[in-house]
Parts: C-alpha cells; sequence; structure tokens
C-alpha cells in the first residue's frame, strides 16, 4: 500500500511542478520587470513545497499550503499571473483539514476571483476546474489501486492459509498411511501367531510323541508322523491360501497406479484427462506395466509442451495377441513428426518385448503403444 501512496504522491508533485513552471514561464515572458524580491519569492516558494513533503509529523504539513498560499498572494502585487498557484494548495489544505475536498475546495478557490483583474479570471477558473478534476480522478483511481491491493493481500493470505492446510493434509494422509501399515502388519501377525503358531506346536507336539515312541510301538509312532504331516501341508495351504487373499491382484495394482498417476497429472494441469480400459487386464503383466505407464507419461509431457490441447484421452485394451495402450488429445497436431529422446525412449521400451510405437499428427496427436503378449 505504501507503493500506491507514494506513486499518487509523484503525480501530485508532477501536476505541481508543471503549474509552477508553467506559471513563472508565463510571468517571464510577460513585461513585468524580474526584481530581486521576485527570485527570493520563487525560491520561497520552492522551499515550501520541499518542506512539505519533508515533514513528518501530520500536525505540521497544514502549515505547509498555507504558506504556500501567503508567498502567492504576497508575489500577487507584483507578478499577478503567481494568483495561478492558489487552486492547487487551496486542494491540499482541504484535503488535510476537511473531509470533503471537491465541495470546500471549490468554494475557497472563489475568494481569489475578487482580487485579480478580469483577464486572469478565466484562466484561473481554467486551472481551478483542471486542478479539481486532475485529483478528484487521481484520488478515485487511487482508492481503487488500494482496494486492488488489499484485495491482493488477502488472497495471498487465503493462499498460504490453503497451502498451510494442504501441508497439513498431507501430513495426515501420510500418517494415515503408516497407520494403516501398521494395522496391517498387526493383522498380519495376529494371521502368523493364531496359523502358523497353532499348526507348528501341533506339529512340535506330533513329533516329540512320535520320537518317545519310535523304539518301543513303531506303528503308533508312525501314526504321530503321518499326523504331523498332515497338519503340516494343512498349514502350508492356509498360509498360501492367507497370503494370496492379502495380495492385490496385478490388475488392480496396474489400473490403480495408473489411475492415480492420471488424478495427479490432472491436479497439476488445466486438462481434462479421461481414461478407460477394457479386456482382461490380468493378462498385462507388471513389466508390460511400467512400459505403459512410462510411455503414457511422455507422451503427457509432449502434449504439455507442444501440442496446446484442452483434453486427452487414455484408453487401455487387452486384445488377443496385442495390449493396446494410446493417448489423444484434441491439440492442434503436426504433419510431420520429428523424433526426439522422448519418441525415441517410448520406442526402445516398447521394443525391449517385442512391440512398437506408433505416433500420429495429422488429427491432433496420438501415441499407440502395442505389446504382444502370450497366454
Amino acid at each position: 500500500m505504501s507503493d500506491t501512496r507514494d506513486a499518487s504522491e509523484l503525480w501530485r508533485i508532477g501536476y505541481k511542478a508543471a503549474l509552477f513552471i508553467f506559471t513563472v514561464a508565463e510571468s517571464l515572458s510577460s513585461e513585468l520587470s524580474i526584481t530581486p524580491w521576485y527570485i527570493f519569492s520563487i525560491l520561497l516558494y520552492l522551499c515550501t513545497n520541499l518542506l512539505f513533503y519533508v515533514l513528518k509529523k501530520e500536525n505540521f504539513r497544514p502549515l505547509v499550503p498555507l504558506l504556500s498560499i501567503g508567498v502567492a498572494i504576497a508575489m500577487f502585487q507584483d507578478h499577478p499571473l503567481m494568483i495561478l498557484l492558489l487552486p492547487v494548495h487551496i486542494y491540499e489544505l482541504a484535503s488535510i483539514l476537511i473531509g470533503k475536498q471537491e465541495i470546500s475546495s471549490l468554494l475557497l478557490m472563489m475568494p481569489p476571483l475578487l482580487l485579480m483583474p478580469w483577464q486572469l479570471m478565466f484562466l484561473y477558473m481554467l486551472i481551478a476546474a483542471v486542478t479539481l478534476i486532475y485529483f478528484s480522478t487521481l484520488k478515485i483511481y487511487g482508492s481503487k489501486l488500494l482496494g486492488q491491493r488489499a484485495e491482493l493481500e488477502r488472497m495471498r493470505g487465503d493462499l498460504e492459509r490453503l497451502h498451510t492446510r494442504l501441508q497439513e493434509n498431507n501430513e495426515f494422509l501420510q500418517q494415515s498411511k503408516y497407520t494403516i501399515k501398521l494395522e496391517e502388519r498387526n493383522l498380519l501377525s495376529q494371521d502368523i501367531h493364531d496359523n502358523i503358531g497353532h499348526v507348528m506346536t501341533s506339529v512340535l507336539i506330533q513329533i516329540e510323541a512320535a520320537k518317545r515312541l519310535i523304539k518301543t510301538d513303531m506303528g503308533q509312532a508312525s501314526v504321530l508322523l503321518d499326523n504331523a504331516i498332515h497338519i503340516s501341508r494343512e498349514g502350508i495351504d492356509s498360509i498360501r491360501f492367507d497370503l494370496k487373499k492379502m495380495k492385490p491382484p496385478t490388475e488392480q495394482l496396474g489400473v490403480n497406479r495408473m489411475k492415480l498417476f492420471i488424478d495427479e497429472f490432472s491436479d497439476k494441469y488445466p486438462i481434462r484427462t479421461a481414461f478407460a480400459y477394457e479386456g482382461n487386464m490380468d493378462f498385462i503383466s507388471p513389466i508390460h506395466w511400467k512400459i505403459i505407464q512410462e510411455n503414457i507419461k511422455e507422451a503427457l509431457t509432449n502434449i504439455m509442451k507442444y501440442a496446446g490441447a484442452t483434453a486427452v484421452s487414455i484408453h487401455v485394451q487387452v486384445l488377443p495377441t496385442l495390449i493396446k495402450a494410446s493417448v489423444t488429445d484434441n491439440g492442434q497436431g503436426k504433419g510431420k513428426i520429428v523424433k526426439g529422446l522422448g519418441i525415441i525412449g517410448m520406442e526402445e521400451r516398447a521394443a525391449a518385448v517385442g512391440g512398437k510405437v506408433i505416433v500420429d499428427g495429422s488429427r491432433g496427436f496420438s501415441v499407440t503403444t502395442l505389446l504382444p503378449y502370450t497366454l
């Protein structure tokens, strides 16, 4: 806000300087003689005006316009044109002492008309009108600029608060993820204790009993060993079932990672992004998902740099012998595609598993990755 006040002050100084130069030039071009008193008055007038911007205490500032008005009136007898300097100082005085500057300034500018010759009345009234319009306009635009600065500061404060809240939410999210992992570990530990612990205890009891009977009763010892083997197999099958139940399918891992990546891209950039998939996603191996995601990431980067698009469509499709992943935008496209490092990298990744990449710029910009797979 201080910058706004400084700029307004500079415009005021510029207007006063222009009016002063005009008045002095008109006085010098007239037939009136330039006396030492006139030069002294001019220097005194300049000093009083500079004093207005040097004084820091608001209580003394009204004295400066009064001094300037007094100097201009004193110079009026020898050089009548100096009366033209009164309107700007009358407005300054009214702006400091009275609330409604325009009305009060207009009323205070009228009495000097009674003192001046009729030849100066029109010029004086013109300068008074220009002064009122200029300073009123400066006041209006200064107030608007101050309001815009205040709104900008408010928006900056809101942005900082939102940033702080976002950081807090991210910390809460990380803490929640850590808590979920701890709960999963606790659940896994409990399952291991309930299942594996029970199985191992039963097996150990059977083996200990068989060890004691192996010399005296071979038949019973054999039965106990068979029981231990049977319990061990059931325990192993139970562990495998639990682990299989806990492990997410490959299809869920790949699709969810892709959705997460696309959501992050949509949050960062103002582009509408649609994602669709069809077919049996279980046929897509982890290495295929990695290639697809890397190529889609590179394609989106190229779209952001060169396409000028507002919408992007991502489609992953499992065909009978091929996996097809395409990225298409509604941008300006390009007739001749020049392969840079990004496209070459996509082709090399696809070629590593026997696939290929097709780039087309005829309608928008599209990148299609084709990867073979075996059932």
